[in-house]
């Protein structure tokens, strides 16, 4: 989806579900392109986000579809301590509900609209396997292109599996709304953790991105049951790359 020339067995679950990547239309030249208010879309439908609870979302780092092996959650011990580019970080196992009840209102609505950011409803999509999966996006536009963007894959039932917070990487307060995104109410989250991890977590994944000047990953941060994960992507013709943060249940969280 970013960058497609990685390990297929690098599984990088921290991103990018469709939707996000979808919403910010124009990101790189591998991205699929989507309209948040109809579903539709273009591009390999290898990227689209698992169904409900327990099949493992795909690789931002591959389009080569899913790795129905990746059944059981690594430990959190396995993952690096600090940023790496992608084609280093190991599986994260299959993404789960984050909590039982938690859904779009209890955060993400707000943060959207703190954002105005206009976050469409849900909307089946199709999958790999001829499956259909809920996911919901919005994204809004700057420059005739999508500057900021959230999506989700919640269940049937509206609990949410997965988020994403993406932003360009040259944006205005992109930090600032990175900051935002990780103060997600989930029970048990620890707010001010993961506000620490996040300002670390950045400026180690810049760092790394300015020497190697392709998709980095992340540390990871543990809390409340779920794991989150910043990535970096790019560069790419006109293009000056992306944040994407994501939060998931199951998985790696799982093992801490």
């Amino acid at each position: 989806m970013m960058e497609d020339t990685y390990s297929t067995h690098r599984r990088v679950v921290a991103a990018v579900a469709l939707a996000a990547a979808a919403a910010l239309g124009g990101c790189t030249q591998h991205e699929p392109t989507m309209d948040p208010a109809s579903g539709s879309r273009s591009a390999d439908a290898s990227t689209a986000p698992a169904p409900a609870h327990s099949a493992p979302l795909p690789s931002p780092s591959s389009t080569a579809g899913l790795d129905p092996a990746l059944t059981e959650p690594p430990s959190a011990a396995d993952w690096p301590d600090r940023a790496v580019t992608a084609d280093r970080a190991p599986a994260l196992g299959e993404s789960k509900v984050i909590a039982p009840g938690y859904r779009a209102d209890d955060f993400l609505t707000g943060l959207a609209a703190r954002w105005d950011i206009p976050l469409g409803e849900p909307r089946l999509i199709d999958a790999p396997g001829g499956r259909k999966v809920w996911h919901f996006a919005g994204g809004v536009p700057r420059n005739g292109e999508r500057q900021l963007a959230i999506s989700g894959v919640p269940t049937e039932q509206g609990d949410i599996i997965t988020f994403n917070c993406m932003v360009k990487s040259d944006q205005a307060k992109a930090g600032v709304f990175l900051q935002d995104c990780v103060g997600t109410r989930i029970p048990k989250w620890d707010d001010k953790g993961a506000i620490t991890w996040l300002k670390t977590a950045k400026e180690q994944v810049d760092a790394l991105y300015v020497k190697e000047r392709r998709q980095v990953v992340s540390s990871l941060y543990l809390s409340g049951g779920a794991h989150a994960l910043l990535l970096r992507s790019g560069p790419a013709p006109g293009s000056v790359g992306m944040y994407t943060l994501t939060v998931a249940g199951g998985g790696i969280a799982e093992s801490s």
